[in-house]
């Protein structure tokens, strides 16, 4: 007999992922980088500052690539050069992050590209979970048994977890401009599912 256990919990994050940082744009490829370098000093030093440690401040992309328009002749040419420096930054501090989020914008960050929620204690909540599933597969071949009217081994002959994301999926949250406040951010709770096969001789 095989069946299939599930279990899932809703769980309030207690980390904020922010992806944000610099863009900026000039004729000279050499003057973007640098103008580039300096807001993004200023802003990872506004955050440190703030209290988010170095380890939680990352470059996740660092781009720099042309920009190009059309002259009077039909023909493509450079007009600037774009370089782009995202980071990814995470806030410990969740009812903190609207101001995290302007301090950023005060500092240099002209861009925010995302904002996401994570569970710091991820992996002990889904081995819980794993748990429940287990325990709902095998009052689903309980059940099986008793209809059928066979006598259930209750230890299963094979147990198969079925793989999950490694950290659960992230609920993003859009956020407004309001006078003489902070971004308001409003994180909403993360689902962490478990799910498992298993395997029955009665």
């Amino acid at each position: 007999m095989k069946v299939q256990g599930t279990a899932k919990k809703e769980v309030q994050p207690d980390i904020a992922i922010l992806q944000l940082g610099v863009v900026t744009t000039n004729p000279d490829v050499r003057r973007a980088q640098e103008e580039n370098r300096i807001l993004a000093n200023r802003m990872v030093q506004a955050l440190i500052e703030a209290g988010i440690t170095q380890q939680d401040i990352e470059t996740s992309s660092y781009t720099s690539f042309p920009r190009y328009e059309t002259d009077s002749a039909g023909n493509s040419v450079i007009s600037a050069y774009e370089v782009r420096h995202i980071f990814r930054i995470k806030v410990r501090d969740i009812t903190g992050t609207g101001e995290i989020i302007d301090l950023a914008f005060e500092n240099g960050a002209n861009v925010s590209e995302s904002v996401s929620f994570e569970v710091s204690q991820y992996t002990k909540i889904y081995r819980y979970v794993l748990q429940l599933a287990v325990k709902d597969g095998a009052k689903k071949a309980q059940a099986i048994a008793e209809t059928m009217q066979v006598c259930l081994v209750p230890i299963p002959v094979k147990v198969e977890e079925v793989s999950q994301q490694l950290f659960p999926v992230p609920r993003y949250t859009a956020f407004s401009i309001q006078e003489k406040a902070s971004t308001p951010i409003e994180p909403q709770d993360v689902t962490i599912n478990a799910t498992v096969n298993l395997e029955y001789i009665y």
